[in-house]
């Protein structure tokens, strides 16, 4: 018997002996998707946008500074055609100012948010699939796909986006996804910052590639 085996073993014994003087349980999830392909998601530059020195005398004390706009192209390849869309998730969730799915967060310090951004991708960007154009779609939960608006959609919470032939509203296969999205980040006011000190913008998000 192995090691591994053992250790495991004797855990379940530990816990047989102590059931019946505690009721405290811990869950353990298995979860995976079964996709008859897979995609991997690449960015352009290694998904950096390094908006280098700001100035302290460009920010407002009194509202939120807007930054230059950025861009970010990416690339989806899959071994093989399948419909996907594309989600986000914040890792710097709790420092978005104002809260809720409307951006994402840019870090903070101390408990003060830094600010927060943006992301969309708008019609018209130039996303493909397979080297042709295609329309961006989105919908937000369960709800129905409907076209991204020219201002583009703010890909924030429980929004999925997608890509469909020219025209239509339903998600399409292909094996190469291309496109860029822009990155549209602000500066909370200076005056519930510590300009003492310097501050490192400090924004993360993820995106996650999802089987349709």
């Amino acid at each position: 018997m192995s090691f591994s085996r053992k250790l495991l073993l004797g855990s379940l014994l530990a816990v047989s002996a102590n059931s019946a003087f505690a009721v405290d349980t811990a869950e353990l999830r298995v979860i995976g998707t079964i996709a008859p392909t897979a995609c991997t998601p690449n960015f352009a530059g290694g998904g950096v946008i390094d908006y280098g020195v700001i100035p302290t005398a460009s920010l407002s004390p009194t509202v939120a500074t807007p930054l230059q706009v950025r861009t970010m192209s990416y690339t989806i390849t899959c071994d093989a055609p399948i419909a996907i869309g594309t989600s986000w998730q914040d890792s710097r969730v709790s420092s978005a100012v104002g809260g809720g799915p409307t951006g994402f967060g840019l870090g903070l310090q101390g408990t003060a948010s830094i600010g927060r951004y943006t992301l969309a991708q708008r019609p018209g960007s130039g996303a493909t699939g397979d080297g042709a154009p295609v329309d961006l779609i989105s919908r937000n939960g369960t709800a129905p796909w409907i076209a991204v608006v020219a201002g583009g959609q703010n890909n924030a919470g429980a929004v999925v986006q997608a890509y469909a032939a020219p025209g239509t509203l339903i998600p399409a296969a292909y094996s190469i996804y291309t496109g860029t999205f822009e990155v549209a980040p602000s500066i909370s006011p200076t005056s519930t910052l510590d300009m003492s000190n310097s501050i490192t913008l400090d924004g993360l998000a993820t995106m996650t590639v999802r089987y349709l």
